[in-house]
């Protein structure tokens, strides 16, 4: 991404909603959720 582009859209509500329900994340996952959480 340029500028002020977005990187990458993720729906904090919903990963935590499907980890609820015992979705796993892939280690690639797991570091983008952690990157956007830092940023929320």
């Amino acid at each position: 991404a340029r500028g002020q582009e977005e990187r990458l859209r993720v729906d904090l509500d919903r990963v935590t909603h499907w980890q609820s329900q015992g979705a796993q994340l892939s280690g690639r996952v797991a570091e983008l959720v952690k990157e956007a959480r830092k940023q929320a």
